[in-house]
């Protein structure tokens, strides 16, 4: 076994396509294919689910291939931290949840800036993912919310309070200055779908409150909500950084009272941090 069977892996994981896993590892099909072949009678145990085409892992592949990032991953780290003072290089994968984009957004030039051969991959993940992205090693960091359930047990380090807040077209509709929860009765409602984090939350404080309002529509992505509050569909109950230009040019936010919500950078509690991890770190202290 070498780490070159494991990239491939890896790779076929990502691209659920033996062809596209092969162009993305600069080898030929046949090649990725006879050293995946390799690898299964070396541990033993089939892998893949292979029809005419990639179907799925084994059980066994799936556990094989947790192990295989975390492998691929600490080699890429050995080779940062044999040479601590060259220039920082090498991928740092960021998983975001939906609402924190903007915020990332702020720190991202300042990051390319100070490390501009350092590669970064972002990925948009509900906060279920983040977390299990980080348990097996696919991600890096993460911005997300400590508080939630799945991210027990992860180091944080907290960034900003997130703020609930009315949102909607101000040509559709005009939201009060200061409103309170007890208006939501007064509008169309349009949020997310119960499995999101966000409404999640939202519905542990309608809850708390007393309320139980019906939405007239639900999306699973803050970008659909989007759409159909620059409609004039509804009014939607999101964070308040959300009201800019990422979900639409013409709504407006209306804070609601409340604390708020930590969103915080997370990590692997335990792990031995990585050059990247610790540049990304100290930047952002």
């Amino acid at each position: 076994m070498d780490h070159r069977q494991l990239s491939f892996l890896v790779a076929l994981a990502s691209e659920r396509h033996f062809g596209r896993a092969a162009r993305v590892c600069h080898v030929t099909q046949p090649t990725l294919s006879a050293r995946l072949k390799q690898l299964e009678e070396e541990l033993g145990t089939a892998l893949i689910i292979r029809g005419h085409r990639f179907e799925s892992f084994t059980p066994e592949g799936e556990r094989v291939l947790t192990h295989a990032r975390r492998i691929l991953a600490e080699l890429d780290e050995l080779k940062g931290d044999l040479a601590p003072d060259a220039v920082l290089t090498g991928r740092l994968t960021l998983g975001v949840v939906p609402s924190a984009l903007a915020a990332v957004g702020d720190f991202l030039p300042r990051l390319r800036e100070t490390h501009p051969q350092l590669s970064l991959r972002l990925r948009e993940l509900s906060t279920s993912s983040l977390a299990q992205g980080l348990e097996d090693g696919e991600l890096d960091l993460a911005v997300g919310y400590p508080a939630a359930p799945a991210m027990s047990g992860f180091a944080c380090r907290p960034l900003y309070q997130e703020h609930s807040a009315l949102i909607a077209s101000r040509e559709h509709f005009s939201l009060p200055s200061a409103p309170e929860w007890g208006c939501l009765r007064d509008y169309p409602l349009v949020l997310l779908t119960p499995e999101m984090q966000q409404r999640r939350r939202l519905n542990q404080q309608f809850e708390r409150l007393g309320l139980s309002p019906s939405p007239l529509l639900e999306a699973n992505s803050i970008a659909a909500l989007g759409v159909m509050l620059e409609a004039g569909l509804g009014v939607s109950i999101l964070a308040e950084g959300l009201a800019d230009s990422r979900l639409g040019k013409n709504l407006v936010a209306q804070r609601l009272p409340g604390e708020g919500e930590t969103v915080g950078l997370l990590w692997r509690a335990g792990q031995q941090r990585s050059r990247r991890l610790s540049a990304v770190l100290e930047l952002l202290r």
